[in-house]
């Protein structure tokens, strides 16, 4: 891939809206609507974010049970207690669409491209501008955006106010970056996993907050980490702002509203995060030099 990380990032907020004011919102915003029933939500790698986000918005929309869940996991989980499966895939038809869509359950696809497989509901946005990186910021946020202006009622201005730059400063050397995150924060921890693995630009470690009152705390003693940490606020939240800053390299704090907004708003933050990360260690989110193993592995399609 062109390292061309820079150059995407300036793009990012034109593409967002191009695409929003190029698709048929409002045959997305119906369908979406339809969904009244329990839903699985399907995603893989970049993707997986845009599933989480969508379990979210589903769930305080359309008040309707939701679970975020891995292509394979629908070969071993039992689904019968749900009615309808949304995949989120950038090309719309890969192997893990077919995964998800491998059931009796009705089958939703919000995708930048139409599947014209039987028994498929597309929910198809726009993406003229293609563009070309391994780390897809594009693939992520338009999607995203597609979903928070769903849950504004069909309000693109509104949407756009949220998307901004930020700009950090700390010492990014390190190897290990320990996320402190929760389900009201897990859009944003999910791109922070999936991007620092993806990319090799840090060993992402994600810790549930009260899940490290209990053990967790340990492997700040053994490895000069980094800590990023979501704040909401909390009581909890002040107790370990206070205290982190003693076992940790850094601590990076990362304001956070509650709520869709906030998680919209949190992955935004995290995305100029990884870029900052990427600088400082002479990488590039869009060129990366990826493992060789990937040209046997990425298009699987076998047994699972």
């Amino acid at each position: 891939m062109e390292k061309n990380m820079k150059e995407n990032f300036e793009k990012l907020e034109g593409r967002v809206r191009d695409s929003l004011n190029d698709t048929d919102l409002e045959k997305i915003n119906y369908l979406l609507s339809l969904m009244d029933e329990p839903t699985l939500v399907s995603g893989v790698g970049g993707s997986s974010v845009v599933s989480e986000f969508a379990s979210k918005v589903l769930a305080c929309k359309n008040h309707i049970i939701t679970r975020n869940t891995e292509p394979r996991d629908f070969r071993y989980m039992d689904i019968s207690n749900y009615s309808n499966v949304l995949a989120c895939s950038y090309s719309g038809n890969n192997y893990g669409v077919e995964l998800a869509f491998l059931n009796n359950l009705k089958h939703y696809l919000l995708a930048s491209k139409e599947n014209k497989k039987e028994n498929i509901i597309n929910l198809t946005y726009c993406c003229f501008d293609v563009e070309k990186s391994f780390i897809s910021l594009g693939a992520t946020l338009i999607p995203c955006s597609i979903l928070l202006n769903y849950y504004f009622d069909n309000n693109i201005d509104r949407v756009m106010e949220y998307i901004e730059k930020f700009n950090f400063s700390f010492n990014a050397e390190c190897s290990v970056y320990e996320i402190f995150s929760g389900y009201e924060t897990s859009t944003a921890s999910k791109y922070l996993e999936s991007t620092m693995i993806e990319a090799g630009i840090g060993i992402p470690i994600v810790h549930d907050k009260y899940s490290y009152c209990h053990g967790r705390s340990t492997l700040s003693t053994v490895y000069n980490s980094v800590a990023i940490y979501f704040n909401g606020g909390t009581e909890l939240d002040k107790v370990f702002l206070e205290e982190l800053s003693k076992y940790y390299k850094d601590v990076v704090v990362l304001n956070a509203d509650k709520g869709i907004i906030g998680e919209y708003q949190l992955l935004i933050k995290c995305m100029y995060l990884t870029k900052y990360i990427a600088e400082k260690k002479n990488k590039d989110l869009s060129g990366v030099d990826y493992n060789p193993i990937v040209k046997k592995v990425y298009k699987y399609n076998g047994e699972l």
